[in-house]
């Protein structure tokens, strides 16, 4: 007796030593898995199931918010409609798995869907059954469970679970059974350590006998009333079950529904057998077998061994459809010559519901029968089938053999179905042929070429054929006039028109003749031609001089046939006409032909009086065409001459000779031209220096410039003026050599009567007086020289008089003075 006390007393304690929850908690949390230094590789958190009886994850999510306060939680994963024994532990990996950090979990549960990464110190997860997203700091009874870890601003109770790491994870203590709703006091920290569904149950008090299903059934849909439906299975499976040995019952809702406990004996109820608390998943079966028409629902219910659990169940009775035949349409067979067979048109007769009775088809006159095209056709068709659905395609063939109609029903009965028919059309004919009128082709002002096809030759051999024509709109067949044919290939043929009228519309059909008639094509039209003129370009005559004529270009005017009607050319102003190219020019040209094809060359001059465009359209017209416009182009110019700067030759430090070149005249001769030249690089030419040549105009000529600045760059160009405008030709430059240093006398000796060229640098400005002494100190000579630049570079002729020797050339002013020893001979 006192061991049984202290039994009783142990189960006590174990019992009040913890606040137990009633359904799921969470028992162990990391948040650190994958970090550099982590036990695992990725995140996780474990549920316990502390109640005493399996609970469904169907409806819950597992969620994670940061340790902040503010906004919606931002993962939400739901969870699988899994089933946690009482006791049972359940893994869910977080985070996606970390490739270099940590080793693999035990095998989850389930793998978060989307993942969650969660921090390794703070942070907040909650256990919720609803899909809604938690809020900032959640209320109670918004969640199952909730744990707020380290620094998190949320928690459940007066403190949080303490801060994790990469080797702490958060503990539920009692292995998950603690639950005071204070994180501080239910969680403690530990090395990680997860458990999954294959780890032991942790029972946290008495555990209810359970009856488990996994697996659901499926609406049966629709079933026949009076006939059965495949079956369907769950797995029943049991725990701590009670009154063993003993049997969990099953029954079915209704006696629309029927169980089974091996699939091959049926009732309203069968039975499972278990011999301990424990019940191994065991297969049921359900089949629907509805007794009227309607929905039909319910629950079978399965109870035995202290528990009980229900599997819903559905399915609609439809009532049974009768028998019926359908057929779709036969094509109609149209005229068919007399006793020539047509065919093989068909139709497809489909049975539903049937009885196994043959199936009949025919008879009907003038049509045959049979289930292949290349069969033995019958009058008519015994088919037989096995009930249910059918198809079955029937080949029909068509044999008149009168002139008739031979519309009608094909009779199609059987298979305990209302009988049905066909509609079958088709008539005895002995055709004429058929045709269809062409196009027109190779239309003229008079003539045209009319094409037809034969497209069927009906009941007899075609004895002629041709075009038929009016100038009569819809005329009756065989009241126009008949152009017989002879090229009938490939059922093709035509007929050539002649002697139409110009500008006429005609009508016309093709025709064909056999023993059974003359058949026509449908009408059709053409118009024969407007007489047309067509010119060949005429040249541009570009830009010409005012007041001068160019030379004459030409066009041709050509059209494959006109009237007599006289062809016109012109006018246009300052432009003359000819047929030959020396003329006469007149403004316009009245030409005088036959009627039918014409060519004509016609020569054209232009006479610009101004400056401007004359660019228009020669009107040619005449001969029963429309008038046509040649597009002339020229203009009138008053050119001014082109030029060419030439070459520089520099004689002296101050003095050079510019080349420039008309290479033309422009419209008018010019009147002036030479140099113009300026010390400034690119200078607008009419601003510089200009030198006029004084002579008649030439291709070539030169000017000569005086008193340039020793070692200046100067820039030129050539330039020439007419009637028109100055033109001037491109920039060019030369550079002045700079003079030596000191008196220097040139070419000496020098002859009598000769050129004395003498320089001098370094000098200011102002005036100077040049003398020359002969040997003896006399004065033979003197010069008076003004300079604004800073040296002399002067020439001047020697008196003829001054005898041979030495002589002294002196250069001086108030306040300079030189001399230099030279030599006359």
């Amino acid at each position: 007796i006192m061991k049984k006390i202290f039994t009783l007393l142990f189960v006590f304690a174990a019992f009040v030593s913890y606040s137990q929850s009633t359904t799921l908690v969470i028992s162990q949390l990391n948040g650190a898995g994958g970090n550099a230094g982590a036990v695992y590789n990725a995140d996780y958190v474990e549920l316990h199931n502390v109640s005493g009886a399996p609970i469904s994850l169907s409806g819950y999510t597992i969620q994670y918010g940061s340790s902040a306060v503010a906004g919606a939680w931002s993962g939400v994963s739901p969870l699988p409609a899994a089933s946690i024994p009482a006791g049972g532990y359940y893994l869910i990996q977080m985070s996606a798995a970390s490739a270099v950090n940590g080793v693999a979990l035990p095998t989850v549960d389930y793998v978060s869907v989307p993942s969650i990464s969660m921090a390794a110190a703070s942070g907040r997860v909650a256990l919720v059954n609803g899909l809604t997203a938690l809020n900032a700091c959640p209320a109670t009874g918004s969640y199952t469970d909730f744990v707020g870890y380290g620094a998190a601003t949320c928690f459940e109770g007066a403190a949080a679970c303490p801060t994790l790491s990469t080797i702490l994870a958060g503990f539920r203590g009692n292995s998950g059974c603690t639950d005071t709703d204070n994180n501080g006091a239910d969680f403690t920290t530990a090395a990680p350590l997860p458990r999954n569904s294959a780890t032991p149950i942790f029972a946290c008090g008495a555990i209810s006998p359970s009856l488990t299903v996994t697996g659901t059934i499926a609406d049966f849909g629709n079933i026949f009333v009076g006939s059965t439906s495949t079956s369907q299975t769950y797995d029943l499976s049991g725990a701590n079950l009670t009154g063993f040995p003993g049997n969990i019952n099953v029954t079915a809702p209704s006696t629309d529904f029927q169980v089974s406990n091996d699939n091959s004996t049926w009732g309203a109820s069968t039975t499972i057998a278990y011999t301990s608390a424990t019940l191994a998943a065991t297969a049921v079966w359900v089949r629907f077998s509805p007794q009227s028409a309607g929905l039909k629902t319910g629950n079978v219910t399965n109870s035995g061994g202290g528990a009980s659990v229900t599997v819903a169940v559905s399915g609609t009775g439809i009532t049974p459809p009768t028998p019926l035949l359908t057929a779709t349409a036969l094509t109609a067979f149209g005229n068919v010559c007399l006793n020539a067979t047509a065919g093989p048109n068909n139709f497809t007769i489909n049975g539903t519901n049937l009885t196994t009775a043959d199936i009949t088809v025919g008879p009907l006159a003038g049509y045959t029968f049979s289930t292949t095209a290349g069969g033995t056709y019958t009058a008519s068709l015994t088919l037989t089938q096995a009930g249910g659905t059918f198809s079955q395609q029937i080949f029909v063939d068509f044999t008149p053999v009168a002139m008739q109609s031979y519309d009608g029903n094909i009779d199609v009965t059987g298979g305990g179905a209302p009988a049905i028919t066909v509609a079958a059309s088709g008539a005895g004919a002995n055709n004429p042929p058929s045709l269809t009128t062409g196009a027109a082709s190779a239309i003229t002002t008079n003539a045209a070429t009319l094409a037809g096809t034969i497209t069927a030759t009906g009941c007899s051999a075609v004895s002629a054929y041709g075009i038929e024509y009016s100038t009569t709109n819809g005329f009756p067949n065989g009241s126009g006039t008949a152009v017989t044919s002879t090229n009938l290939a490939g059922g093709i043929f035509s007929s050539n028109l002649s002697g139409l009228t110009p500008v006429t519309t005609y009508y016309y059909h093709a025709y064909a003749t056999n023993a059974g008639g003359t058949g026509y094509g449908s009408q059709q039209s053409f118009t024969t031609a407007t007489p047309v003129l067509m010119a060949t370009a005429l040249t541009t005559f570009g830009s010409i001089c005012i007041n001068t004529t160019g030379t004459a270009n030409s066009f041709t005017i050509s059209s494959p046939g006109i009237t007599a009607a006289n062809i016109t050319v012109g006018p246009l102003s300052v432009y003359g006409f000819s047929t030959t190219a020396t003329g006469p020019f007149t403004p316009t040209l009245s030409l005088t032909h036959p009627a039918g094809p014409y060519s004509q060359v016609i020569f054209v001059q232009f006479f610009p009086t101004a400056v401007q465009s004359y660019n228009g359209n020669i009107p040619v017209g005449g001969g029963g065409a429309n008038t046509i416009n040649v597009a002339v182009s020229g203009s009138g110019n008053n050119a001014v001459p082109t030029v060419m700067t030439g070459t520089a030759n520099v004689l002296t430090p101050n003095k050079a000779t510019l080349n420039g070149t008309i290479t033309a005249f422009g419209c008018t001769s010019p009147y002036d031209f030479g140099i113009v030249y300026s010390g400034i690089d690119g200078f607008t030419p009419g601003y510089g220096t200009k030198v006029r040549k004084f002579d008649v105009p030439g291709t070539d000529y030169s000017v000569d410039l005086n008193s340039l600045v020793e070692g200046a760059t100067y820039y030129y160009r050539a330039y020439a003026k007419n009637d028109g405008g100055i033109a001037y030709g491109a920039q060019e430059t030369f550079t002045m050599p700079s003079i030596p240093s000191g008196l220097v006398v040139y070419s000496s000796p020098i002859t009598r009567g000769g050129n004395v060229h003498y320089t001098l640098d370094s000098l200011k400005p102002g005036h100077y007086q040049v003398k020359i002494f002969n040997s003896v100190g006399q004065q033979v000579f003197q010069r008076e020289v003004i300079i604004q630049v800073n040296f002399i570079d002067d020439n001047f002729i020697l008196p003829g008089n001054i005898g041979r020797g030495i002589y002294t050339l002196q250069v001086f002013n108030y306040e300079f003075k030189m001399n230099k020893l030279f030599f006359i001979q």
